[in-house]
Order: structure tokens, then sequence, then C-alpha cells
């Protein structure tokens, strides 16, 4: 299979869904992101990119030495989540507390304030993050009740970047009930150079007849 599956998975999606991204890969999270902005910048589509505690930057420093500066797509709007590395364009910054509460409560203030007007697709970076430095029951069930609050957003098309190896970690496993709340689950590994995208629950997948998505990684970087 071609990269083109994969943007055909992508142009499927509706507004209102939400995507769950685990990743076990080297490549697979620059490969996703440069399709959702290829897909992106074809339809006009703005992108709110939510980046807690400086896990973005890697993703795109790491498209930018293979030729693929994602941020030059003008739509493109950054709400950073603490951390201290400025990339993009920044329209709002929201400090980490430790008060799991307060965070949230400067976090909602934040989104609505920077949501476009329009629709728009959402790129959540960094929420394995917030999971390891909450990992009690309490504070868990506190972030899936929040997440649980903007699944039904119909102006948005969300994606959830996640590191399975870092969630699988956590003693309260909160990444089953955010598999089951979200309407569409990909898990990405790597077999040497060929990305393998395997569709755990999505309803293209039914359509396409397709379950798992095989790309040679230099069909997306030409070989670089």
């Amino acid at each position: 299979m071609t990269i083109q599956v994969l943007r055909s998975l992508i142009c499927e999606k509706e507004f209102g869904e939400t995507v769950i991204v685990e990743n076990s890969s080297y490549m697979g999270v620059e490969v996703l992101l440069k399709v959702i902005i290829d897909v992106a910048k074809e339809k006009g589509v703005p992108i709110l990119i939510e980046d807690i505690l400086d896990t973005f930057p890697v993703y795109a420093q790491h498209l930018k030495l293979l030729g693929n500066d994602i941020l030059s797509y003008e739509k493109i709007n950054i709400l950073k989540i603490g951390g201290v590395e400025d990339l993009g364009k920044i329209t709002a910054k929201v400090p980490f507390e430790s008060d799991l509460r307060v965070y949230l409560s400067m976090y909602r203030e934040a989104f609505a304030n920077v949501t476009p007007r329009e629709k728009f697709y959402d790129l959540v970076f960094g929420l394995d993050r917030l999971f390891i430095l909450n990992d009690m029951p309490v504070e868990s069930s506190t972030i899936l009740s929040a997440i649980r609050d903007y699944i039904m957003n119909h102006q948005r098309i969300a994606f959830y970047f996640v590191e399975h190896p870092l969630m699988d970690e956590l003693m309260t496993k909160p990444l089953p009930i955010i598999k089951d709340i979200a309407t569409s689950v990909l898990r990405i590994e790597q077999d040497r150079e060929t990305l393998i995208v395997n569709v755990i629950k999505d309803p293209w997948a039914m359509k396409a007849r397709t379950k798992k998505i095989m790309i040679p990684i230099r069909d997306v970087f030409g070989g670089q």
C-alpha cells in the first residue's frame, strides 16, 4: 500500500471525530503529521496545535531536517502548555501548574480564546506526559473527564498523539478508557524502513475494508 491510502483515511475524517494515535515507531508521528498538514493545506482547514511540555517541537524539527517545513503553513496556531521551547506562531501560553484543577481551568479559558471560528484540525501532543505527572487515580480520572468534555466538539477533528510505551507503564492505565471514548484509534509500528498503521477502530476501515496500512518511509520523504 502507498501513502495515498493513509491520505484517504485522513481525508474521510468528519468534524466531531476524535482520533487516538498510539505510536510505537521511530517515524510514525512525523509521517502522520506531514499527511495531516498536507490534507489541511489542500482543504484550507486551519490547524490548532496543542503543545504540552515541549513535545511538538521535536517532531517539527525532525520534519524540517527531512526537508518538510510544516510550520510554513500560515493557518497553524499553537497553544503552548508549559515548556520553554517556543516554535511556530504561538497564540496563547498556559503555565503548567502542579494543581491539576487550576491548570485545567486556565487551559479551558485559553482553548476557548484560541479556537478558530471556522472548523479546524486540533493536534494534541504530550498528553502522555500529562498523565505521567498525574499518575494517581483521582488525577487521572480528572484528566479523563476533561477529555470527555471535548469529545463531541463538532467544530474540530482531534488527533491525540501518545507514545504507547509511556502510556503502557502508567499505574492508572488510562489508555483503554481513552480509546473507548474516541471515534478512531490508530496504532503505528515500524518494521525497518516500513511504517505499519494498524486501524484498530475507525468508520473508514469498514468502507475501505482495510485494517492495516503498510508504507515505505522513503515513499513519504523521497529517500531522504
